[in-house]
């Protein structure tokens, strides 16, 4: 490789720093002057210039209305196409697939959701997904809508050198290719990541990243994982598989065992699932709790939830022994990575604070009295849409990283 060769790809590489650095700017700043990209940017105008009608011969950005001026000519504003560029985002669960066409600030115009039929295996799910995207994409047809890419928030252990669901306890799948097997559904950029880090780039983009960039999400449902932002940053260590809190050991003397097999793991004591199983076991004895003369097979986690709610002595110790186990896989997290603030989301906490308040409580019990720190525990604001959100902001990130999506 010739000198000459090297300092081309070299200026290469720094002029597309500067227009992914430009093209964030004006995302984050809504409208802005190229003054003020001049100045916030430390670029010359000849080159904000030069970014700004390449992002506009991309769709990315446009120049709408005119800002303020204290003489002379008022300056054009320049803002993000968020409202004309469109994504497909899915929600993989165990449960339901929740799907939607968004444009990039979040805002949904079509939605379907329909039953995840599990019985039908791998095959079978991606069936009912690539039919669920040829749906969306004929209705963003429909209104000549451009669609950048699709994003997938999975169940399980998302690779992110090969692409693969390395392992999935909750659907019993183990490396399998669901950019593959979508492939034959359309010819959009498929990507796909765990839905608790999606949950937690979600955040980041639209949420609680706003005010914070060290941040850890707990998506606290049918299973439990975490999503890891540090100075901004989704951290995925190695493989991309980090934050499996739901397969630590909080309780190494516990014989119950979690989908993938461990004793005394988070999920198997404190997880959606792990509820259920603890309440069939002692409904049954337990001839004073509302929760006996149910169906066994029936009990779910929100029963006991709401048997709680009514006063019932197991569910509410069910509970407090459910907050308690969080708190410690919790305070394991802050301690680590001495984060500002933890997020939490899904099923066990979208229609209760009752959870939340105990696992506030809790987390004092553990703090170092010798530091003086507060980490700030709240609910997403997104609800149920948290993994959806998360689906969208994947390929927003794409798109503001200046990444291929073709």
């Amino acid at each position: 490789m010739t000198n000459a060769t090297v300092k081309i790809e070299k200026n290469d590489f720094l002029g597309n720093l500067n227009k992914i650095k430009v093209l964030q700017l004006i995302r984050n700043e809504k409208e802005i002057t190229r003054a003020e990209i001049i100045r916030k940017s430390g670029l010359s105008a000849p080159t904000v210039t030069r970014i700004v009608e390449s992002l506009a011969q991309q769709n990315l950005i446009q120049s709408e209305g005119l800002g303020s001026s204290i003489g002379g000519r008022p300056p054009q504003l320049i803002n993000f196409k968020s409202k004309e560029n469109y994504v497909i985002g899915i929600d993989l669960g165990a449960t339901f697939i929740r799907s939607a066409l968004s444009n990039l600030d979040g805002e949904f115009i079509f939605e379907i959701h329909i039953p995840t039929n599990l019985k039908k295996g791998f095959e079978g799910v991606m069936e009912q997904v690539g039919e669920l995207i040829v749906k969306l994409c004929q209705r963003a047809a429909q209104k000549s809508l451009p669609i950048w890419g699709i994003g997938i928030a999975v169940c399980g252990m998302v690779n992110k050198n090969t692409g693969l669901v390395e392992y999935s306890p909750i659907f019993g799948w183990k490396n399998v290719n669901i950019q593959e097997a979508l492939s034959k559904y359309t010819n959009l950029k498929i990507e796909l990541g765990n839905v608790t880090h999606l949950i937690a780039l979600g955040e980041l983009l639209y949420g609680v990243g706003n005010d914070y960039k060290n941040f850890i999400c707990i998506n606290l449902g049918y299973g439990i994982g975490s999503g890891i932002i540090v100075d901004g940053k989704l951290f995925g260590g190695a493989d991309g598989i980090a934050g499996e809190i739901g397969h630590i050991v909080v309780d190494k003397h516990s014989t119950r065992k979690g989908l993938e097999g461990v004793s005394g793991t988070l999920e198997a004591l404190a997880s959606g699932y792990g509820i259920a199983d603890i309440a069939r076991e002692y409904a049954i004895t337990n001839k004073e709790s509302i929760l006996h003369p149910m169906d066994i097979a029936d009990i779910d986690a929100k029963m006991v939830f709401e048997a709680a709610k009514n006063g019932d002595p197991l569910a509410s110790k069910i509970i407090d022994d459910t907050a308690g186990y969080l708190s410690i896989g919790i305070d394991t997290l802050i301690k680590l990575f001495n984060t500002e603030c933890i997020v939490l989301s899904g099923g066990l906490v979208q229609n209760s604070d009752v959870l939340i308040e105990k696992i506030r409580a809790e987390l004092t019990n553990y703090s170092m009295s010798a530091v003086s720190r507060t980490v700030t525990v709240v609910k997403s604001g997104f609800g149920e849409n948290a993994a959806l959100m998360g689906s969208f902001s994947l390929i927003l990130e794409r798109i503001l990283m200046l990444e291929s999506l073709e």
